[in-house]
């Protein structure tokens, strides 16, 4: 950060008297103009009486500041004081319950499709793929943000950003591999490919040593000097004299002194943070709030700042579905440890159907021979097989990078490209997963006896039906990814589904014919798959210890038909309902 540092060396110098002269450091009338605007001018950044109540309880209460191009504003408080939340209200991602937040004279929650490309917000997780390298992270990110730039135009954005958070040297390491510090540069990078105006981070030195903490800050002050607004939520008070103004918050979110960083000891009258943070825990609604030395008419924004709607940006569902899928392929070879477990997955499993008992295969199973189950037991465990690829395979692919996506989603990322984009890549794979452990089966205990019902050769119908299971119980692996809250949710999920999956397809137990069982394994894909093998298997006569009543199981085509029929309805629905749950929505979960 040597550039970094001297650079901000130099800037200092003409924004502050010098940093070490005394404690009470003042900045010049001359800047100013970096957090108040000159009068008729309009602030990069206007918040207005920002008030938020969640179930009764505010949040934030009566929220007012603005700050200009130039300005490095920090937000503190005690922890419950709603800085979060003051920053996704400020990055639109929430409304609030009154008041108004304003960016270059245009109101955020009126226009937030057309300026949240103008607003970069870093939060507290790592938004960035660990296993793709800086270059390729930062390659992915222009393509969705710069979509309408040429591939030259994105190439030089990357090198601009590259250079300015010397980053350079670091394009081919993976992400995962940063320190933390380089980790939120990159999150930074990503953020200031579209040049926003405004630039807001929550907690970017969270977890940092001290020294990475200075290098962050110091770094920020930089970005800010560049013609942009910053807004840094921290914890980090020791290097808040680079900050040109600061914003302390007190539980409730009540605003308790906005104004130069040098006076706030003066102000609270004390030279210790912990005094102050308990004053503020003790005492939130004590006279301190109104002693900020900005908090005069001037610096509370107007209600006339908010303008008409500007016109949004249509994304592109074709191209971001491309993109979508170039990254996930790009991912799962990253990491050569899962590919090689999904490699050798298919494998493991086909041979697992060679232990079954007995010689008949999938042919006919006399009740008089040694294992007259064995085609009902093939059939049973190469559903399973397939019902496990399917979900294995996707159940942890939302939960795991949700911060990812939903930073994505507010910058323009369609949910339904990044759906589209996750169930094509899923579905490659699992198809040629269930190619491979069929093929086995095959090999080791033969063709089908009998001729399919719509295709003639029986094993590539049989191919058929395993993989639209594969393929459906990928979605359902995507909601329940999608629907849990953390990834400790997904494994018991998993194993629930699976132990479902087995009770319901009806090749263990039968379910035909019973109250509650029959019209609750329409529900699940794995009743569907298990039917269309055994249609193509002619299982009603080949395995003859099993239930007769099951018509599901009819040699015919009508039913091969009907179960790949509700196997696809089902598909269907399960992305219709992923879909619904990462829907766009300006109120991230």
């Amino acid at each position: 950060m040597s550039s970094v540092q001297s650079t901000l060396s130099s800037a200092l110098t003409t924004i502050s008297e010098p940093k070490h002269a005394t404690s009470a450091t003042r900045m010049s009338e001359k800047d100013s103009h970096r957090v108040l605007p000159a009068d008729g001018a309009l602030p990069v950044l206007a918040v207005n009486s920002v008030t938020v109540s969640i179930a009764g309880r505010s949040v934030l209460d009566n929220v007012s500041f603005t700050a200009g191009t130039g300005s490095l504003t920090a937000v503190i408080g005690p922890s419950g004081a709603g800085k979060t939340t003051l920053a996704r209200v400020i990055a639109g991602a929430k409304t609030p319950t009154s008041g108004s937040v304003c960016f270059s004279g245009h109101s955020v929650a009126a226009n937030f499709a057309s300026l949240r490309h103008r607003i970069g917000l870093v939060p507290q997780d790592d938004v960035v793929h660990g296993k793709l390298t800086v270059q390729q992270a930062l390659r992915f990110a222009a393509e969705l943000r710069l979509a309408q730039e040429t591939k030259h135009a994105r190439a030089e954005a990357i090198a601009s950003v590259l250079h300015e958070l010397e980053l350079t040297d670091l394009t081919g390491i993976r992400i995962a591999d940063l320190s933390g510090g380089q980790r939120k540069r990159v999150s930074v990078a990503i953020e200031l490919l579209t040049k926003p105006s405004l630039l807001i981070l929550d907690e970017p030195t969270s977890g940092l040593d001290p020294a990475l903490d200075r290098q962050l800050m110091t770094g920020l002050r930089q970005l800010a000097t560049a013609d942009r607004a910053v807004v840094v939520i921290t914890h980090c008070l020791t290097h808040l004299d680079v900050c040109d103004q600061v914003l302390v918050l007190a539980p409730g979110g009540q605003m308790a002194y906005i104004g130069r960083p040098q006076r706030i000891f003066e102000v609270f009258g004390s030279e210790c943070w912990a005094d102050v943070f308990t004053s503020l825990t003790t005492d939130p609604a004590g006279e301190a709030r109104h002693r900020g030395e900005d908090q005069s008419a001037a610096n509370r924004p107007s209600m006339d700042a908010i303008a008409t709607p500007l016109s949004s940006v249509k994304c592109r569902l074709v191209t971001q579905t491309r993109l979508v899928c170039r990254r996930q392929w790009q991912l799962i070879i990253a990491d050569r440890g899962y590919l090689y477990f999904l490699m050798m997955l298919p494998v493991v499993l086909g041979v697992l159907t060679l232990a079954v008992p007995g010689s008949s295969g999938l042919g006919l199973a006399t009740v008089t021979g040694g294992a007259p189950n064995e085609p009902a037991q093939i059939l049973l465990l190469l559903n399973m097989s397939a019902v496990f690829l399917g979900v294995a395979l996707t159940v942890r692919e939302v939960i795991a990078e949700r911060p990812i996506f939903r930073r994505e989603q507010a910058v323009g990322l369609s949910a339904s490209a990044y759906l589209i984009g996750k169930i094509i890549v899923a579905s490659v794979f699992v198809s040629v997963q269930t190619a491979v452990m069929l093929a086995i089966a095959l090999l080791g205990k033969g063709q089908p006896a009998s001729t399919g019902t719509v295709v003639r050769n029986s094993g590539l119908e049989l191919l058929a039906s395993l993989t639209a299971t594969a393929i459906v119980s990928c979605i359902l692996g995507l909601v329940i990814s999608a629907m849990a809250r953390s990834q400790e949710q997904v494994l018991p999920v998993f194993v629930m589904t699976m132990m479902i999956s087995i009770v319901f397809c009806g090749g263990l137990i039968p379910v035909t014919g019973r109250l509650i069982l029959e019209p609750a394994s329409w529900l699940v894909p794995a009743r569907w798959g298990f039917a269309a093998g055994a249609s193509t298997v002619d299982l009603r006569v080949i395995a003859p210890l099993l239930p007769a009543n099951e018509g599901l199981w009819t040699h015919s085509s009508a039913s091969w038909l009907l179960a790949m029929a509700m196997l696809g309805s089902l598909g269907v629905v399960l992305a219709g309902l992923v879909r619904w749950r990462i829907r766009l929505s300006r109120r991230f979960d």
